[in-house]
């Protein structure tokens, strides 16, 4: 790790101290500049799901598809409220009808001629019809539970598309500046752990960077610090990074 110093004696008691301290000292003019990197880590649970499912049927008419659409919907909504999810929680969306078509069928002649139907592709084959609902709740764990098992709908023939949740919490921004004055904190502490150890002290503050900080699964291993904000889990973890620059006397 480079250093410039203006004194050997001085500076070199600092860049040791640095190495344990992940800082690097760097002169400028006159002026002996530490650099620390400071680190704030924090688990929290999502208070707000979001939750998609649909449902479809398709039939000869657009009458029959809409009649059993509109009953496996109702034992959709049903099901969830009996799991517990509010009723006002729950949002059915509207039908959307596509059109099928007979699809085209060719036939190979004996002597090889392919021919096709004329009425392939124009014909009406029937209708397919699907419905959506949106469960927005902060009943998180409710939720949640009643969505990974749906074998309730299945064993009555609702066949329920859904998507994974979507977990949030809904009080980030004011724990992301929380955490931000944490990490500065941590980076002051490291800083004047190591100027005591060098025999020296703090000066003012040169310059302050922070990164955004990122949001992670908590059992995820990983330490990004690039702004992540993650969305796939329950359980996850925050981390704020904040990098320091201090003058040293």
């Amino acid at each position: 790790m480079p250093v410039a110093v203006t004194s050997i004696f001085v500076l070199g008691t600092i860049v040791c101290s640095a190495i344990w301290t992940q800082a690097f000292i760097r002169a400028r003019g006159q002026e002996a500049i530490v650099r620390v990197v400071g680190s704030a880590r924090r688990q929290i649970r999502s208070d707000f799901i979001i939750w998609d499912g649909s449902v479809d049927k398709t039939a000869p008419t657009v009458a029959q598809a809409f009649a059993s659409v509109k009953s496996k919907m109702a034992m959709t909504r049903a099901y969830l409220v009996g799991k517990g999810v509010p009723d006002k929680d729950i949002v059915s969306q509207g039908v959307s009808v596509e059109t099928l078509y007979v699809q085209p069928r060719t036939t190979t002649l004996p002597n090889g001629t392919v021919t096709t139907e004329a009425s392939s592709g124009t014909q009406v084959a029937g209708y397919k019809l699907t419905q959506s609902l949106e469960v927005h709740s902060d009943k998180v764990d409710i939720v949640d539970a009643a969505t990974r098992d749906t074998s309730d709908l299945l064993n009555k023939g609702v066949v329920l598309s859904a998507q994974a949740p979507t977990y949030l919490y809904t009080k980030m921004s004011e724990l992301k500046v929380a955490m931000q004055a944490e990490a500065a904190k941590d980076a002051l502490n490291r800083a004047q752990a190591m100027a005591s150890n060098a025999g020296c002290r703090l000066g003012d503050v040169r310059y302050v960077r922070m990164q955004t900080p990122s949001i992670t699964p908590y059992y995820d291993k990983s330490e990004d610090d690039g702004g992540i904000d993650d969305t796939s889990a329950i359980d996850k973890k925050i981390v704020a990074i904040v990098v320091v620059g201090y003058l040293v006397k």
